[in-house]
């Protein structure tokens, strides 16, 4: 077996990076599962993101997700470990989900199970677009042939610096979940509140709450503005079933700030089944020297 690099990298399902992406980068996707009244889907293998949004405005019933189980994420590094002897696998914040905790069940069986390879599980304190910029930046690493514990430093110093902004449409995917409370569900339906939100380094906290998605696009404009002012960026601007509001906001993106690096990204299903369709965010960092190359062709969103 030739393997082309010293590391490989697995992450779960709720990091949302264009397929192409992972396909370039040789990045490994442990899938989430989603159950729609009674019925399990694998995220991105029998589940994809356009159906799955069709399915949750014509179904009514109960929705759930789940981690990857151990199984899931052992199969995830062994396909990884023909690829490198080292396994990098970068999971969701914890304080969100049990991937980490998975992870690290599988790579114990993996240490029984795969004595030519390496596996190490690093919980990433980020979500979605966020953690989707963390996995990238490290296949990348692994590219230039960094070693598993020079991959694993960098990502260390990346993780405090990635932050993200979201909004949604409504809480009522995620008081279904059981991630928000009653009150806060029936107060922002009243309201008829967006949620403007800010997920950094593995909490979660609602910054305003605007009435329109006018106005919560502009607001997240003007936060990001706050936080990067003209320092260059890489940022991953996710949506959800809202494919013309998260192109209009790239754009602004890229016409008022200087960016490195865009990415246009869909929530997958195992995103989707808490935020609910309507979903638009940015996730993003500071370039401050050398911590990441421009790649030589970096993806331009379609």
């Amino acid at each position: 077996m030739v393997r082309q690099h010293d590391v490989a990298v697995v992450v779960d399902s709720c990091s949302c990076l264009p397929p192409e992406l992972l396909q370039q980068w040789d990045i490994t996707v442990a899938p989430h599962e989603i159950t729609v009244d009674g019925r399990t889907y694998r995220d991105g293998v029998d589940l994809h993101p356009e159906q799955f949004y069709k399915l949750l405005k014509m179904k009514r019933g109960k929705l759930t997700a789940a981690p990857p189980r151990p199984q899931q994420f052992l199969d995830a590094f062994i396909a990884a470990g023909k690829l490198a002897p080292n396994v990098l696998c970068l999971t969701i914040s914890s304080k969100f989900s049990a991937a980490y905790q998975s992870a690290r069940a599988a790579a114990v069986l993996a240490g029984s199970r795969m004595t030519d390879v390496r596996v190490e599980v690093v919980d990433s304190l980020a979500v979605a677009g966020a953690s989707g910029l963390i996995a990238l930046a490290a296949a990348r690493w692994a590219a230039k042939g960094y070693t598993m514990e020079q991959v694993i430093s960098e990502v260390d110093q990346l993780i405090p610096k990635v932050d993200m902004f979201a909004f949604l449409e409504s809480l009522h995917y995620l008081g279904r979940s059981g991630r928000v409370g009653k009150l806060q569900v029936w107060t922002g339906s009243i309201l008829r509140a967006r949620p403007l939100t800010e997920l950094k380094l593995g909490e979660a906290r609602i910054l305003e709450k605007p009435r329109s998605r006018a106005k919560a696009m502009q607001r997240l404009l003007e936060l990001m503005g706050q936080r990067v002012g003209r320092s260059q960026i890489t940022l991953n601007v996710m949506e959800a079933d809202s494919r013309e509001d998260a192109e209009a906001l790239l754009g602004k993106i890229r016409s008022e700030f200087n960016c490195r690096e865009a990415i246009l990204s869909e929530c997958t299903p195992a995103i989707g089944a808490y935020t609910g369709p309507g979903l638009v965010g940015v996730a993003f960092y500071m370039h401050g020297g050398d911590e990441v190359d421009k790649p030589e062709n970096a993806h331009q969103p379609r």
